[in-house]
């Protein structure tokens, strides 16, 4: 579940730099102002942890207990916000909404539309076990407002399935970031 949330997180705050690596020429991105962000998830969890029934077969009933646990809680609590504040700097905007190192090989990534003030994106990422498709959606207004819809799908070779679906909402604070640097989580 922990994957799952750090993606979200991960898609929420990138998006806001949109894409550098599409061959694109006139690919327009949106206008994000630097400095820092707060951003606002509403994520509603639900169906089953996407772990095939081998994997499970090889846990002992105490990592099952507890994966068990964890994944009740994260329903319990998939009906209340989280906020993080992030740093945009001018270097991360630049960079642009890349996927991460680690899922280039697994991952192909989809810009359905951008403008300055729209982002539509698709993305699936196929591993050994597990099959994740993930729809993001954001506008943004003047520079330093945005919302957003992120749908994520996440199957298991063995047919189970959990969807988190999020809304989001984002604010520039201001230009000093203090001492944020990267994402972090206030809530």
């Amino acid at each position: 579940m922990r994957s799952a949330t750090q993606k979200l997180l991960q898609m929420t705050l990138a998006t806001l730099t949109v894409t550098t690596g599409v061959q694109a020429a006139d690919l327009v991105k949106p206008n994000i102002k630097p400095g820092l962000w707060e951003v606002t998830s509403h994520p509603q969890v639900s169906g089953q942890m996407p772990i095939s029934d081998e994997m499970l077969a090889k846990m002992t009933p105490e990592q099952r207990a507890r994966m068990e646990a964890a994944m009740k809680a994260s329903m319990a609590n998939s009906a209340k916000p989280r906020i993080y504040k992030d740093c945009m700097t001018p270097e991360k905007i630049a960079r642009g909404f890349d996927i991460d190192q680690q899922d280039k090989n697994s991952c192909t990534r989809k810009v359905v539309s951008s403008s300055a003030s729209e982002l539509t994106l698709h993305d699936e990422c196929k591993q050994q076990d597990q099959k994740t498709v993930s729809d993001v959606h954001f506008e943004v207004k003047g520079g330093t407002q945005m919302n957003g819809k992120i749908n994520i799908a996440m199957t298991s070779t063995g047919g189970k399935t959990m969807t988190i679906k999020s809304t989001v909402e984002g604010k520039w604070l201001g230009a000093d970031c203090g001492s944020v640097k990267d994402a972090e989580k206030e809530q």
